[in-house]
């Protein structure tokens, strides 16, 4: 009888047997071709070793002190309902036999028994069970895998994500809270310079690994631009020269039919302004001091693209800001009912809220179950 040893040297087997000399011919012939093999002397003896070890088979003996086999196996199949289970017995009678299709015994070895019929056993009753177990374990491991690679994924993220929110000039509260680990959404706030703080949001406009990968380009890219003008050079910023360079750097990495949406503000204390590029990305929400209502700043561009040319940056006074609010649309997009989104509640949230934290419950209390992607930064001279 051929057994193919690549897949028996995967496996694991128990061996429960309550005769010393039958137990010291399992342990010689299955050393040879399983992965290992555990033994016990009786049922209870083989249930404790179930539990205690990654068992891929049983082979039992029926009549044994303590606790039978048939008895082991009912306990075992409350535990594990397709473990291929061998049952040695010579069948004394039909109550035997009914016990053994009601805890589902994969198959029967009569005494006495030879090498080739345990081996035949194994061959037929017991193959396709094996195989079965071997592909979910195979499944599991690609599974395992594959968390493990979005888990460093998603650290490499967090790592690329700079939040200098906490050294800015009015302390900018951030809220980043992707739907899966690779997340279409990525942001960076950075303080350039006691005069200047830095806010951008990127939203990949694709699906799973590719958007993940343009938003994350975008925001290497402005970290890295911006360390440079802060090691380099104590001027202000040209937001302009940025956004030409980020054209130049990011328009090679976009698929043909890719775009990528973003905001990118600039916030100069010392005048008191806000630049802001905004390429199709929602409306800023903004609230005056001296006024009762949001005002809205709207997109001035549109999303960006492998072919886009230009460029528009707008300008307004700060002096009276009293709040801000900045966020992908993942924000207003999640829905709160079968015909209702966010973005119904989002303008009276913020009117509400004069902090972040205010603003995160209120938000918090509508959205029950996050169907999107959530990225925000909250600006408050109330903070």
């Amino acid at each position: 009888m051929q057994l193919n040893k690549e897949i028996y040297k995967t496996l694991t087997i128990l061996c429960v047997e309550d005769e010393e000399y039958i137990l010291k011919i399992y342990k010689e012939l299955f050393g040879l071709f399983f992965q290992e093999v555990y033994f016990a002397s009786n049922g209870e003896e083989g249930l404790k070793e179930f539990k205690k070890h990654h068992i891929d088979m049983i082979l039992t003996d029926q009549m044994m002190p303590k606790m039978s086999g048939l008895d082991m196996a009912a306990e075992i199949r409350k535990l594990d309902a397709t473990i291929p289970i061998i049952l040695v017995t010579a069948i004394d009678g039909n109550e035997t036999l009914q016990k053994a299709l009601d805890v589902n015994i994969t198959s029967f070895l009569k005494k006495p028994f030879t090498q080739e019929s345990i081996f035949r056993i194994f061959d037929t009753s017991v193959k396709s069970v094996i195989a079965d177990r071997i592909l979910l374990r195979q499944q599991q491991l690609s599974i395992d895998y594959s968390q493990y690679q979005e888990s460093i994924s998603f650290d490499k993220e967090k790592l690329i994500i700079k939040d200098e929110s906490r050294h800015t000039k009015h302390s900018l509260s951030t809220y980043y809270k992707p739907l899966d680990i690779l997340s279409g959404d990525s942001y960076i706030v950075k303080k350039v310079s006691d005069k200047e703080d830095f806010v951008f949001i990127a939203d990949g406009m694709g699906k799973g690994i590719s958007a993940s990968i343009t938003a994350m380009l975008s925001s290497s890219f402005m970290n890295y631009y911006i360390s440079k003008h802060k090691t380099n050079t104590t001027s202000i910023l040209n937001l302009k020269q940025l956004i030409d360079q980020f054209f130049i750097y990011i328009q090679p990495n976009l698929l043909e039919e890719e775009a990528l949406s973003t905001t990118i503000l600039l916030f100069n204390h010392e005048k008191k302004e806000l630049s802001y590029a905004i390429f199709s990305m929602p409306a800023l929400l903004y609230k005056n001091k001296h006024s009762h209502e949001v005002a809205t700043i709207k997109s001035n561009n549109p999303p960006l693209s492998p072919y886009s040319q230009s460029f528009k940056i707008d300008t307004i006074d700060i002096l009276n800001l009293e709040k801000l609010l900045v966020y992908s649309d993942g924000l207003n997009e999640n829905m709160i009912n079968n015909n209702t989104t966010y973005e119904q509640y989002l303008l009276e949230d913020f009117l509400r809220a004069k902090t972040e934290m205010e603003f995160r419950s209120f938000m918090q209390q509508k959205i029950k179950k996050q169907e999107d992607d959530i990225t925000y930064i909250f600006l408050s001279t109330e903070d």
